[in-house]
């Protein structure tokens, strides 16, 4: 408590009390007091007569839980890893043997979908071209069914009977009877 009335005595109302370089600071200070303390410890129980097997136990023991604590983040930096990016590379696995044949696996997976892809487009393909097939049949039709009107409006006959309505007499040529006789 005393600490905190030597800080509060240092500032006034006025002035901000939050400095991060001094915390930052402290923060390493505590650190270096926690490590004078461990080692100060290591020391009085060699002093004390603990055994280097039980001080070696010890050092293995807090290398385990260093070597755990690392583990758990490698783990942690997996997942947060990209999930297309784990499956590409197979990160995911942890088994020797499945991280071995995934490429393969990947490959295999790869040339089902470019095969179902290629499909799907040749149906489409197909679908649009019988779209087009009858659509032209259509025009075809079409173009059948005008041909054999306008054949109609301009045959002979047609023109013969479309002269008479109009009250004029259609002469042929190709007789020279009525040409002769008019001399």
């Amino acid at each position: 408590m005393r600490e905190y009335d030597d800080i509060e005595r240092e500032y006034s109302d006025d002035e901000v009390a939050f400095d991060p370089e001094a915390v930052e600071r402290e923060r390493q200070a505590q650190e270096e007091e926690r490590m004078r303390r461990r080692i100060r410890r290591e020391i009085i129980r060699v002093n004390q007569g603990e055994r280097d097997e039980e001080i070696e136990a010890e050092r293995e023991r807090m290398a385990e839980e260093e070597r755990e604590k690392q583990e758990a983040e490698e783990k942690e930096k997996r997942n947060q890893r990209s999930i297309v990016k784990n499956l590409a590379t197979g990160n995911f696995l942890t088994s020797e043997g499945a991280q071995q044949y995934y490429p393969y696996l990947i490959a295999i997976a790869a040339m089902c979908f470019f095969s179902i892809f290629l499909t799907f487009m040749s149906l489409n393909a197909d679908r649009e071209c019988r779209i087009l097939e009858e659509r032209a049949s259509v025009l075809r039709e079409r173009s059948v069914l005008m041909e054999e009107e306008r054949y109609g409006i301009s045959s002979k006959h047609e023109v013969k009977r479309m002269l008479e309505e109009r009250g004029i007499e259609l002469i042929d040529l190709r007789n020279n009877s009525r040409l002769i006789e008019k001399k």
